[in-house]
This record gives structure tokens, C-alpha cells and sequence, in this order.
């Protein structure tokens, strides 16, 4: 993974002399330069497989910040939610987390310093999983509403900013009538742009719609839909691995017996007059 970072950041800025592990610079080393730490995995269950923390520290002369600024603008620019490809076919992206405290400046390095913290999740193959029906009926609904891609369960690789994700978080199921069954499902789904203003804007226009409709299509042919039966949000919460719109979703389905006899004959009294 640090060689992939690695090589972005060298490919895409070209004043950066080296990118280093954290023992290799010493206070001769030519500025300006990296340095990456490394985490370790965070595996969840959720739509990214893991999340990894990272710190990319950029040195320069004792000159001026400026020089700072410019190089961190361009470190964001390099990996922020840029899909980066292994050799061995692994595929990931960063997502820019801020700074690490103050600028640091080593009098004895003639060095200034400067921490950015990025986390690094795991993408996956387009075809790698089954979408649930009724994660493929959200998607299809928020696509309608804000025109932009929508991912069902999974990140994938080469996934397009801003974008939207939707997977299953929960599924509920209760004895309704005696022959159907009360299904509700909680849909998650990860607004992920560049700019939060935009983010919270497709959040508002699909949540408005959502409150208007009550009822979204599963399958129009069939006259099947998933009745709304709440809405929350989150919009401070990590659109990557945990998502700020929560939806649960319910319907009615029938229930299937098996080894029942099949009824052959009806017996009965009496005439049924038309009045």
C-alpha cells in the first residue's frame, strides 16, 4: 500500500525529491521530501473491507510555510478519493482527515514540518457481490432523483465522485397476519462528494422526496413497493464507511408452506339466492 502512495505522490509532484520510510531521512537528506506512517487495519462490517490510517509528514527547508501550503494542497490533490491500483491488482483510495496539530519546526533538520492525516479504504470488484433487491430498488430511486452513479453494497473500483452507496445494515422479520410476514430492512446510504455543501444537498433532495413519496417501486410490474417507515440522518458521520442517511424500509410477503394438501373437493348446504 505505501508503495502505491508512494508512487502517486512522486508521479504527481514532481518537486518532492523522495518519499521515505520514517528511519531512512536523516538531518542531510535533500528538501523537500515525505515521509509515511502507517496504521493498521481497521476491519468492519462495512462496505470498504477495512479503513487504514495513514500520516504523510512533508519536510522543506526553514524558509517559509508557503512552501508548506503548496505541497499539502498538492498531496490532497494526488490522493484525496483518487482510486490507486497494486500490481497485484488490489485497488484503494485516501480520504483526507486534516492536519496533525501545530506545524513543527526542527532547528537542528533546518526543517519545517507539517503531518496530514488520510484514511485508506479498500475497494472492490464491480462484480464481487450480490445486490439485494431491495438495495437495487433504492438505487435505482436515488439515481432518478439527483442524476449521479449509485453503488449498490459496495465501493468499487474507479467509483466516481460525487457518487452515492446504498447496502443493507439490518434485516428485521415478524409474524404479521397468519399467512404473511412483516419484512423491514434498514438501507444505508453514503453520500460521498468533494464538497459537503453538495453532499448535504443530494441528502436533503433524496430525504424531501422520500417523506413526500412514503412509497418507493420494487417491482412496478408486479405492483410490489417498500413502504417508508422511518428516515434518520447523520451528516457528520463518515460518508465512506458509515453513511448519513438511514432508511428503513417495510412490506408484506406471503408466506410459503410446503407439504400442505392440496384441497380437492368443497362440500356445502343450502342455495345462494340473488335478492
Amino acid at each position: 500500500m505505501r508503495d502505491g502512495i508512494r508512487e502517486k505522490l512522486l508521479d504527481s509532484i514532481p518537486e518532492l525529491k523522495e518519499c521515505y520510510e520514517p528511519t531512512v531521512p536523516d538531518k542531510s537528506t535533500e528538501k523537500p521530501y515525505a515521509v509515511i506512517l502507517q496504521g493498521s487495519d481497521d476491519k468492519q462490517n462495512n462496505p470498504t473491507s477495512y479503513s487504514r490510517g495513514i500520516q504523510i509528514w512533508l519536510y522543506d527547508k526553514r524558509l517559509t510555510f508557503n512552501t508548506l501550503d503548496s505541497l499539502m494542497e498538492k498531496v490532497i490533490a494526488a490522493l484525496d478519493l483518487q482510486t490507486i491500483t497494486k500490481d497485484t491488482g488490489e485497488s484503494y483510495t485516501c480520504v483526507f482527515n486534516g492536519t496533525i496539530g501545530d506545524d513543527v519546526i526542527d532547528e537542528e533538520w533546518d526543517a519545517i514540518a507539517r503531518g496530514l492525516k488520510f484514511n485508506v479504504i479498500a475497494l472492490h470488484e464491480e462484480s464481487e457481490s450480490y445486490v439485494d433487491s431491495w438495495v437495487g430498488a433504492v438505487s435505482n430511486y436515488i439515481n432518478g432523483l439527483i442524476n449521479i452513479p449509485v453503488y449498490p453494497e459496495y465501493w468499487v473500483k474507479n467509483f466516481a465522485v460525487p457518487s452515492v452507496l446504498c447496502r443493507v445494515l439490518k434485516t428485521d422479520l415478524s409474524p404479521a397476519t397468519l399467512g404473511a410476514n412483516r419484512v423491514m430492512k434498514t438501507i444505508r446510504c453514503h453520500f460521498v462528494s468533494r464538497d459537503k455543501s453538495m453532499a448535504n444537498k443530494f441528502i436533503d433532495t433524496v430525504e424531501s422526496q422520500l417523506i413526500q413519496d412514503t412509497k418507493i417501486p420494487l417491482d412496478i410490474a408486479d405492483r410490489r413497493y417498500l413502504t417508508i417507515s422511518s428516515i434518520r440522518e447523520d451528516r457528520e458521520a463518515d460518508p465512506f464507511t458509515v453513511g448519513q442517511l438511514s432508511v428503513d424500509f417495510f412490506r408484506l410477503e406471503n408466506i410459503k408452506r410446503k407439504n400442505i394438501p392440496v384441497m380437492n373437493k368443497i362440500y356445502g348446504r343450502g342455495s345462494i339466492k340473488e335478492e
